[in-house]
């Protein structure tokens, strides 16, 4: 019975192992070298370039401000109703262009225009009456000075009666007188006596008829001079009823101003952004009708952290870069730093009324006047900025 088995063990040469492990050795580094030294190649140079764009990043962020929170802004014209009434026609919609004076909305105008043509009836009476009163004027005028010339010949002609009268009294009475002395003396006869005073009488009639007459004269002469008086009350009624023409044609000027108030009209060169109301709706005064903007006057709106506020100036240059319009290079200048943060100027402040106080630095607003472009800015959108520092800090 044959033993159990055991494994052969090759015999090797010990100089021939040794000799293997030798050219292993030998072959390894120069496998491994031509292995490894384009991989290196490749991590340096990636490395470098790493490095110099960090560099060159963390540079150009030392010479700018930047940031994110900026967005186009522009002037955003809200129209409002200047009267109320129901809105009868439209003649825009939203986004269409409009120039300065396009119809935009009709308000319905009839009672509007039945007043003017209230004023305009009360301003023709008026007219009718001023032409009435000058046209008497004329006449009373005519009239009081021919009444005038008429009574002053009347008033001459009554005196010189009278003094022909009294004349003749004066030489009646002489005449009377001496047949009075004569008959006394027996020289004449009763019947002289008389005659004489006949005529005495007669001249004293005459006399009293003379002064009558001249009073009558004197009298006409006053109506006369009245009756002037009467041109200047005319004159003044004219007066009164020019100022009520002139109100009337004042307040029909005003109607028409209120009834082209009934056309809302484009203030503006712009695009409509809103339309509030649609025909058929009433409009009410002071409420706003739409809303325009000039997409040729549109700036940059930015809010600057407090502590990077004081490293730019007004006039410094700004880059934009608008995410509505990638690619796209626009720049600019700062044209105006406000004085006070937004917190100021927000409608709802916000008081500390727990005592728990958190603080957060403060943006204040910037405006940035943009160089003319191709680029189709709309008011809204987001923009980012680097604005250059000042020369003194960089």
């Amino acid at each position: 019975m044959s033993g159990p088995s055991k494994p052969l063990i090759r015999q090797m040469n010990p100089q021939s192992v040794s000799d293997t492990d030798s050219m292993k050795a030998a072959a390894s580094p120069s496998l491994r070298a031509r292995l490894q030294r384009p991989r290196s190649l490749v991590l340096l140079a990636a490395l470098l370039v790493a490095v110099w764009l960090i560099a060159s990043w963390l540079i150009a962020r030392s010479q700018v401000i930047s940031t994110a929170d900026a967005r186009i802004a522009a002037d955003m014209v809200a129209i409002s109703a200047d009267v109320s009434g129901n809105i009868t026609a439209t003649h825009v919609s939203v986004g269409d262009r409009v120039e300065v004076g396009d119809l935009l909305f009709e308000i319905d105008d009839r009672e509007a225009r039945h007043l003017l043509s209230e004023y305009m009836a009360a301003k023709e009476g008026l007219a009718a009456q001023m032409d009435r009163e000058r046209k008497r004027l004329g006449l009373v005028g005519s009239k009081s000075g021919t009444q005038i010339d008429a009574s002053r010949a009347d008033v001459q002609s009554a005196r010189a009666t009278v003094a022909a009268a009294q004349s003749s009294l004066a030489t009646a009475e002489r005449d009377f007188e001496r047949a009075k002395t004569l008959r006394e003396s027996g020289n004449v006869t009763q019947d002289v006596l008389d005659q004489a005073d006949d005529k005495l009488q007669s001249a004293r009639q005459f006399l009293r008829a003379a002064e009558a007459s001249l009073s009558a004269s004197s009298a006409k002469a006053r109506e006369a001079v009245i009756s002037k008086d009467d041109a200047s009350l005319v004159e003044q009624d004219l007066k009164i009823l020019e100022a009520e023409v002139l109100s009337a044609q004042a307040k029909a000027e005003r109607q028409k101003v209120i009834i082209e108030k009934h056309k809302i009209r484009s203030p503006i060169n712009g695009v409509v952004d809103e339309m509030f109301f649609d025909a058929g709706e009433r409009a009410l005064t002071g409420f706003r009708v739409a809303l325009l903007h000039d997409p040729e006057n549109v700036w940059v709106s930015a809010n600057i952290k407090e502590t990077q506020v004081r490293h730019i100036a007004v006039g410094a240059p700004v880059r934009v870069k608008v995410d509505s319009a990638p690619g796209e290079n626009i720049t600019g200048r700062i044209a105006v730093i406000r004085e006070s943060t937004m917190a100021e100027a927000a409608l709802m402040p916000n008081p500390n009324a727990t005592g728990v106080f958190t603080k957060i630095t403060q943006r204040i607003p910037v405006r940035i006047e943009l160089d003319p472009s191709d680029v189709q800015l709309r008011p809204g959108s987001m923009v980012r900025v680097a604005i250059e520092r000042r020369k003194s800090e960089k």
